[in-house]
């Protein structure tokens, strides 16, 4: 079960970060949540296309969907979970949806033609940005084996289980 222990959390400096931005550039595929039109939130699979410490970039339709909530609210979350590293992070920022042919062209790859056939001066295509300014990681060293091993025994001596991983956190 979540545990939430403030005590327990340590900051990420900008060496933990670098590395958070790269698994995560590697994963490439995270959970944007914006507000739709009546506050609501609404959650959709996103492909990150870049990350410059901390400003993350992806493509989207230029209007509709995505781009309208940002314009009605630029606040956003991401979340993402990586079962195979154990690697579970949430992300808070602020986002902006633009039309932008120049960053289109630097971002541009043959697979981003199957969802924009026009290119990236394709008038359907926008460009999303996502400036981080708050994030929370929780990355699992522990094996599998240790994991379960500190689980039972915690179980057993009803205590919390430790040192399974770290939870870290940044604000910008």
């Amino acid at each position: 079960m979540a545990r939430d222990d403030a005590d327990q959390v340590m900051p990420a400096d900008a060496e933990a970060r670098h590395e958070l931005w790269d698994r995560l550039e590697a994963l490439r595929t995270v959970m944007l949540t914006t507000h739709d039109a009546e506050g609501r939130m609404d959650s959709r699979p996103v492909t990150v296309l870049q990350i410059d410490d901390g400003r993350m970039w992806f493509f989207i339709p230029a209007t509709g969907g995505i781009a309208d909530d940002i314009k009605r609210d630029p606040e956003v979350h991401i979340s993402v979970m990586d079962k195979d590293d154990d690697l579970y992070v949430s992300l808070r920022g602020e986002a902006r949806a633009m039309r932008d042919p120049a960053k289109a062209r630097e971002l541009w790859s043959t697979m981003a033609g199957a969802w924009f056939p026009g290119g990236p001066d394709d008038p359907a295509l926008g460009v999303l940005q996502i400036d981080v300014h708050h994030g929370d990681y929780w990355d699992v060293k522990a094996s599998k084996l240790v994991q379960f091993y500190e689980m039972a025994k915690a179980s057993l001596t009803k205590r919390t289980p430790e040192n399974l991983g770290d939870h870290r956190r940044f604000a910008n």
